[in-house]
This record gives C-alpha cells, sequence and structure tokens, in this order.
C-alpha cells in the first residue's frame, strides 16, 4: 500500500457510501486521514479506522505467465 493513494470510502454512521478521496496517512490515534471533496472545496476528513471500508482504486498486479527455471 502506497500513500497518497486514491481510495473509495464507505462509512455507515457519516453516510460516506462510494465516495472517492485521497488517503494521505494513517493516524497513531486510529484513524484515516483522507482529502475529499465536498461541495467545491477540498476538505481532511479523519475516518476511524474499525469502522470504515477502503478500497483502493489501482489493482494489484497479478504475476503474468509460467515461471522459467534456470538449471
Amino acid at each position: 500500500m502506497e500513500i497518497p493513494s486514491i481510495v473509495t470510502v464507505f462509512h455507515s454512521n457519516a453516510q460516506f457510501n462510494n465516495k472517492r478521496g485521497t488517503l494521505v496517512a494513517l493516524n497513531a490515534d486510529g484513524f484515516y486521514e483522507i482529502n475529499l471533496d465536498l461541495g467545491q472545496r477540498r476538505h481532511t476528513v479523519l475516518f476511524p479506522i474499525a469502522e470504515t471500508v477502503l478500497i483502493f482504486n489501482e489493482p494489484l498486479v497479478a504475476p503474468g505467465g509460467e515461471l522459467e527455471v534456470e538449471r
């Protein structure tokens, strides 16, 4: 996981469902620090790690093909 990363945020209590933002930090107190566009401005929002689901928008790279072994 690289920071900063573009993520999709899901948090039921804050009513954020499928909201895109930029993960900028993991706070030592147990919060994600995420920059979100709200209205016409960009805001920093702290989401509790235990109650928030993040989906990273960059997919993982799958290993391709067969492995070749030199003998």
